[in-house]
């Protein structure tokens, strides 16, 4: 019997945060906006926000920035 391939789960995108809080995505390899993050929080896409210099989680930082 020949098994099923696993479903991969999907990560979530993972954005970059730099020290000078330029955000970058991994995925389209280019720098975002905050309004760039509000249209990833509308479409309802996964992301993470994470500290490029020290890989902490900084996702609810950047979101209290859109408010």
């Amino acid at each position: 019997m020949v098994s099923e391939p696993r479903l991969r789960v999907h990560e979530p995108l993972l954005i970059k945060r730099y020290g000078d809080h330029r955000l970058y995505n991994t995925v389209t390899l280019t720098y975002a906006s905050l309004d760039d993050v509000k249209q990833l929080v509308l479409q309802r896409v996964r992301f993470i926000v994470r500290d490029a210099a020290t890989g902490q989680d900084v996702t609810g930082t950047v979101l209290d920035r859109l408010a």
